[in-house]
């Protein structure tokens, strides 16, 4: 992730997993031929309704905040 910025979210998710979809880091462990939808660790994924980040995974690209339909991801200075 980078060391400079992080991914928060606010509460606003309605859960519709679109970030989960143009995740780039997502995208590529989802090409892995032994991926496990049930058993892999993603980025960010929707989890009891809303997207849940894995911040030791998450590279802080900003990408699902610029797809999110209601805003509810946002990238932030640390």
């Amino acid at each position: 992730m980078a060391k400079d910025k992080k991914l928060v979210q606010s509460g606003k998710c309605n859960g519709c997993g679109i970030c989960v979809t143009v995740c780039p880091t997502n995208t590529k462990m989802s090409k892995a031929e032994d991926f496990d939808i049930d058993n892999a660790k993603l980025a960010i994924h929707v989890s009891n309704g809303v997207a849940a980040v894995d911040y030791g995974v998450c590279i802080a690209c900003g990408i699902c905040t610029k797809n999110c339909p209601v805003s509810s991801l946002a990238m932030v200075q640390i």
